[in-house]
């Protein structure tokens, strides 16, 4: 039996984890005054409706950087926070990417969920964009997050610590196939030693938080709602000294995302690069 509904779990106290279909999961934390959306998924469902019925707090709305999977919801909201950085290939997303985004993940859950391409919406605005750099805090109400830059997998990657929970919400930063490949629509500026710098910002932040979720928990046809492993920035930071180093040189391979690019991991962590991005270019 298909899944017919976004899966939301519970993961602390007014916290939730909003699982759409698969295809990414965004996170709604709730404070006395007010709300905070991290990511708006691909704009499968109205997530401003879900949210709306659990909180009724004035909702604000961030994303982690500018990806389909992470911004294609924006539609659905008037104004949405994000770095600059990512603000032009948040603003030249268009409805065929995002269609294509779920033809492609329905591939991989081997049709555990109902959502088809007729399913995303079209939208005839684009919100207004407004910035977030690292050191802003945005506060709930008794709830406190701090925005810290973390580039890489974008020029703009953010993450968000949440001080209350000691949770941190860090997009698509480190994980277990972090794309730093230059398929995308807007070519990343950020090379392997960018994401070595985030790596090490995750490290020196663990002293204030125990939990790290990511933009795809529950990814594909796995629904556990789990935490990234706590060795997964000390194994992106191992394996980018590596590859900065020489010693490893990574594998081509091609996939529907990402374009050509060679593949490496250690442990818990992958990173796809292309061999001219190793370092950053200005």
């Amino acid at each position: 039996m298909q899944i017919t509904a976004p899966i939301v779990s519970m993961i602390a106290y007014k916290t939730w984890c909003i699982n759409e279909y698969g295809m990414d999961a965004m996170f709604l934390l709730e404070g006395e005054e007010k709300a905070l959306l991290i990511d708006t998924g691909t704009g499968t469902f109205d997530v401003k409706a879900l949210c709306e019925r659990l909180t009724n707090k004035p909702l604000m709305v961030a994303c982690t950087h500018g990806h389909v999977d992470h911004v294609g919801g924006i539609g659905f909201f008037d104004e949405v926070y994000l770095h600059e950085d990512d603000f032009e290939a948040t603003r030249t997303l268009d409805i065929e990417t995002r269609k294509f985004y779920v033809r492609m993940m329905n591939g991989m859950s081997g049709g555990l969920f109902s959502v088809q391409e007729s399913d995303v919406a079209a939208f005839d605005k684009t919100p207004e964009l407004k910035p977030l750099r690292e050191g802003d805090v945005i506060d709930l109400g008794g709830r406190k997050v701090v925005v810290y830059e973390t580039p890489g997998h974008t020029p703009g990657g953010i993450s968000f610590l949440d001080v209350k929970e000691r949770i941190i919400y860090t997009g698509d930063a480190c994980n277990g196939n972090t794309l730093l490949s230059s398929g995308d629509r807007v070519k990343p500026k950020s090379g392997v030693d960018t994401l070595l710098s985030t790596a090490k910002k995750l490290i020196s932040l663990e002293p204030y938080y125990d939990r790290d979720y990511n933009g795809h928990i529950g990814y594909a046809a796995n629904v556990v709602c789990l935490p990234m492993p706590a060795s997964i920035n000390h194994d992106a930071a191992a394996l980018c000294e590596k590859i900065l180093s020489g010693e490893v040189k990574g594998e081509p391979q091609d996939a529907p995302f990402g374009g050509n690019s060679n593949h490496a991991s250690l442990g818990a962590f992958g990173v796809r690069f292309d061999p001219e991005q190793i370092y950053e270019k200005s």
